[in-house]
C-alpha cells in the first residue's frame, strides 16, 4: 500500500495550477489542522480561566454556600431561599463564564479564519458515500496518510507527557510546604498549580500544532500536484480542444473569404503577379482620398480572385513588383499609401482610359 501511496505522488511532478487550487478550495479541500484550532482554542481556556477564573471561582463558591444554606432552612422557607440566593447565584456564574467562553469562541474563529480564510461551500457537508465503502476503509487504514497521522499522534502524546512531567516536577516542591497551611491556602495552591500544569500542557499543544499545520500546508501541496498530461488535459479544456480551435480558426477564415469575394465585383482593377498574387483595388474619387484594398489573396486565392474578376468583367492588370508590394505591405480593407499611390494611380489611369473614364 505503501508503495503504491509512493508511486501515484512520484508521477506527478508538476506543481498544482492555479485553476486546480481554485478548484479544491471550491470542493472544501484547503490545507489546515484541526489541530491547531482545538490547541488554540485549548490555550485560550486555560489562559482565559488564569485571567476570569478568581471571578467564576468565587461566583462558584457563592452558590455553593447558598445551596448548602438550604439545608438548615425549614420547608416553607425553601422556595424564598431559592429565588433570592440560588437562581442570582446561577447567573452570576453564568455571567463569569461569558468571557471565557467569548475567549475561547473568538481564538477558535480567529485559528480557523487563518488558516482557510472566508470560505463557504455544500460539498463538505454532502454525503460521500465512499466513505462507508469497507473495502475504502481498509485501504485509508492501512495508507501512508494514516501511518503518518499515528506516528503524529505518539509524537504529540510524548510531547505533551514530557510537558507534564516537566510541570508537576516544578510544582511538587511546594506540597511539602501545605502541610500546616489553612483550607484557602491549600486550595488556592492546588488551583494555582493545576493552572500551571494546563498552560505546560497548551503552550506544548500549541507548538506541535503549529509544526502540524506547516506540514499539513505541505502534505496538502503535495496531494494536488499535477502530472504532465493533467496540465496538458486542464490547458486543453480551458482553451478548447486543439483540433476544434482549428476547426473554429479555418471556418472564421473561410467566412472572411467569401465576404472578401464578395467585394471582387464591385472592384476597379485586379493586379496581378500574374499567377502567386492578386490585388483588388477599388477607388471612388468623391468619398475616397486613395485606393482601398478590397481583396487579396496567393496562389488557390489570387487564382479564385482572377475567376471572380473575369466573371464580372472587372479588369485584370499584371504588374508583377506592384502585386507583391501591395499584397506584402497594404492590408486588406485599408488605402494604398502614398510610397505606392504613384503607381497604383498609373494602372488606374489605364484602366479608365480602356473604359473611357477619367481618374478623377
Amino acid at each position: 500500500m505503501i508503495r503504491l501511496e509512493l508511486q501515484r505522488f512520484a508521477e506527478k511532478t508538476e506543481q498544482a495550477t492555479p485553476k486546480r487550487r481554485q478548484d479544491a478550495r471550491q470542493k472544501g479541500r484547503v490545507a489546515k489542522s484541526p489541530d491547531l484550532t482545538s490547541s488554540l482554542s485549548f490555550l485560550a481556556a486555560v489562559v482565559g480561566m488564569s485571567v476570569f477564573g478568581s471571578n467564576l471561582l468565587g461566583a462558584v463558591m457563592r452558590l455553593l454556600q447558598n445551596c448548602l444554606s438550604l439545608f438548615v432552612v425549614s420547608a416553607s422557607q425553601k422556595t424564598p431561599h431559592i429565588k433570592q440566593l440560588i437562581l442570582p447565584g446561577i447567573t452570576q456564574v453564568g455571567l463569569a463564564l461569558i468571557p471565557i467562553v467569548l475567549t475561547i469562541m473568538l481564538i477558535g474563529m480567529l485559528a480557523a479564519f487563518f488558516q482557510v480564510g472566508p470560505m463557504f461551500t455544500l460539498s463538505t457537508i454532502m454525503p460521500d458515500f465512499s466513505k462507508i465503502n469497507p473495502l475504502e476503509g481498509i485501504r485509508r487504514l492501512f495508507s501512508l496518510h494514516a501511518i503518518v497521522e499515528s506516528i503524529k499522534s505518539i509524537v504529540k502524546l510524548s510531547l505533551i507527557g514530557v510537558a507534564l512531567y516537566a510541570a508537576v516536577v516544578h510544582t511538587q516542591v511546594q506540597y511539602a510546604f501545605l502541610m500546616e497551611s489553612s483550607t484557602p491556602v491549600i486550595i488556592d495552591s492546588y488551583l494555582t498549580n493545576a493552572n500551571t500544569i494546563l498552560l505546560y500542557s497548551a503552550v506544548m499543544f500549541a507548538a506541535v500544532s503549529v509544526a502540524d499545520y506547516f506540514y499539513q500546508r505541505y502534505q496538502f501541496s503535495q496531494s494536488l500536484r499535477m502530472s504532465r498530461q493533467d496540465v496538458r488535459d486542464e490547458q486543453r479544456d480551458q482553451e478548447g480542444n486543439p483540433q476544434m480551435r482549428r476547426r473554429i480558426r479555418e471556418q472564421g477564415r473561410a467566412i472572411a473569404r467569401r465576404r472578401m469575394m464578395q467585394k471582387v465585383p464591385n472592384a476597379d482593377v485586379i493586379i496581378t503577379n500574374p499567377t502567386h498574387f492578386a490585388v483588388a483595388l477599388r477607388y471612388d474619387a468623391k468619398t475616397m482620398q486613395a485606393p482601398q484594398v478590397v481583396a487579396k489573396g496567393i496562389d488557390e486565392t489570387a487564382q479564385r480572385i482572377r475567376e471572380v474578376a473575369r466573371q464580372h468583367d472587372v479588369p485584370i492588370v499584371e504588374n508583377k513588383p506592384l502585386a507583391r508590394a501591395l499584397y506584402q505591405t497594404v492590408e486588406l480593407d485599408e488605402f494604398v499609401p502614398g510610397t505606392l499611390f504613384q503607381a497604383v494611380a498609373e494602372v488606374l489611369a489605364y484602366v479608365y482610359r480602356l473604359r473611357g473614364r477619367a481618374l478623377s
